[in-house]
């Protein structure tokens, strides 16, 4: 039996990752414990007591490209003060193991995915041809291949909830968050999945659970954890119309817990909609990222035009369900004038929410050599993406400077709420720029929209209480080390 420590950067959420590869361990008869840290927390002292309490015999990190500095300075501190053998995995891992593996702090790293890799390295840190990692050995770095991918997912035992509640009880109670698939049918160009579908090419990359394996998993947490929602984090949920079908006919009768999910235009239709929307869904998020068809096309590889993604909105909106659109600013090739030229789209659609975001540039990502192509970002800036330096690039810099931008950013906040004669009004005449002119008062569309049924306010409510429990929590880790 060994002891394995993970170690948690807090997001204000759980890590799947890490609460897979925990649940996998122990049912190997393997000992795991977790500690999370908090952003500005002296940290040096409580992580040193929780090695010398636990005593494990590896420490491990499930890493981020945007976490991978802060994971580099935890480790190497922790090697600094302990010979405890480090073991790095997660998508920055995968996607750049050269530069990870470099590291004197880090001694193991466990590409793709990494259950099994995991516990066939604990149980024999000596062997040294373990699909899936990578390691030192007198100097020399060992690359061992690939494993398959666990295609059977019923097989894999449920997310370790209770590792994460027990070291932060405020996530426990409002949400159960999990997934029913692995993989998704699309390769968006900057999304971690376009890498990691180009690395299982030949594999079944996309999998599903059987329905009476999620059921029973639902239900186990609903007895556990008393959750009031559900939030199904699969990147593409409904992907699967004959899945869905059974699923919530059971679902319904069995669970009857009001959910929240992220769908796909493309895997979306009236009949899904009016599914989801008997069954309980009250949210779906949904990427557009442009209003301008080019860009997505050619800069975006998403194959959905504006006319599919308009008859879907109707359909969700006639259901009466709460739809989060996002939006990506810093697209490669899209300039401001054509972003304003088609801000009239998002009028038509009127989702209940933009959410507005920065593009990110993740290490492998196809959209990573296409922002080259446009002159957007050099080498250099490329050497950065995989140093984990996620500093923005100077377009992105610019443009976040840019006047334009930001009257833009907050009407896309007051689009949802203001009637669309109103909204062409104003985008026609340029008054928009002129009447939103604070962003401090973007909460007050948000809040509206969020008034309009009793379980989003319920939701609104449960995030407030997360929150506050979270400072408490905090308060309390700080007065007791610092």
């Amino acid at each position: 039996m060994a002891r394995c420590l993970f170690v948690y950067r807090n997001h204000d959420h759980e890590s799947l990752a890490i609460e897979h590869l925990s649940a996998f361990l122990k049912r190997e008869n393997h000992e795991t414990e977790l500690i999370i840290i908090y952003q500005d927390e002296k940290f040096e002292k409580r992580l040193i007591e929780k090695i010398e309490d636990f005593k494990p015999d590896f420490i491990c990190f499930s890493v981020m490209t945007d976490d991978y500095l802060w994971t580099c300075k935890i480790a190497e501190f922790i090697k600094k003060n302990k010979s405890i053998p480090i073991i790095f995995g997660g998508v920055h891992v995968t996607a750049c193991p050269e530069e990870v593996i470099k590291n004197k702090f880090v001694d193991y790293i466990v590409l793709g995915e990494g259950e099994e890799a995991i516990v066939e390295l604990i149980e024999n840190s000596r062997k040294k041809n373990i699909k899936n990692v990578w390691f030192k050995d007198k100097g020399k770095i060992i690359k061992n291949k690939l494993r398959p991918l666990i295609q059977d997912l019923d097989s894999l035992p449920f997310p370790d909830k209770e590792l994460f509640f027990k070291e932060a009880p405020y996530l426990k109670g409002e949400a159960y968050y999990f997934m029913t698939s692995r993989g998704c049918p699309f390769g968006c160009s900057y999304c971690f999945n376009n890498y990691l579908r180009r690395l299982y090419k030949g594999c079944n990359w996309l999998r599903k659970r059987s329905i009476k394996n999620v059921l029973e998993e639902l239900r186990q947490g609903k007895e556990k954890f008393n959750y009031h929602l559900v939030y199904f984090g699969d990147d593409c949920f409904t992907f699967d119309k004959k899945w869905l079908k059974d699923f919530f006919e059971e679902y319904k009768k069995k669970i009857n817990v009001p959910f929240k999910a992220l769908a796909h235009p493309s895997f979306l239709d009236s009949e899904i909609i009016h599914l989801l929307k008997k069954s309980g869904c009250i949210k779906l998020q949904i990427g557009v990222q442009t209003p301008v068809e080019r860009v997505r096309k050619e800069i975006c590889k998403r194959p959905e035009n504006n006319e599919l993604i308009m008859r879907i909105m109707r359909d969700i909106k006639k259901n009466k369900i709460f739809v989060q659109m996002d939006h990506l600013y810093g697209l490669p090739s899209q300039t401001v004038a054509e972003l304003k030229e088609w801000i009239g789209f998002y009028i038509d659609l009127k989702p209940d929410v933009i959410s507005p975001y920065w593009i990110q540039y993740y290490p492998n990502s196809d959209i990573v050599q296409i922002a080259k192509e446009a002159g957007d970002i050099d080498d250099e800036y490329i050497k950065k993406i995989i140093r984990g330096e996620l500093e923005s690039s100077k377009i992105v810099e610019d443009l976040k400077k840019n006047k334009e931008i930001a009257a833009i950013s907050r009407f896309f906040w007051w689009i949802p709420i203001l009637p669309r004669p109103v909204s062409r009004y104003l985008l026609k005449k340029d008054l928009y720029s002129k009447i939103f002119i604070s962003d401090k008062l973007n909460i007050i569309p948000f809040f509206i929209k969020h008034l309009r049924s009793l379980e989003l306010i319920r939701t609104m409510y449960y995030s407030k209480k997360r929150k506050k429990a979270l400072k408490k929590h905090f308060l309390k880790i700080t007065s007791k080390y610092n």
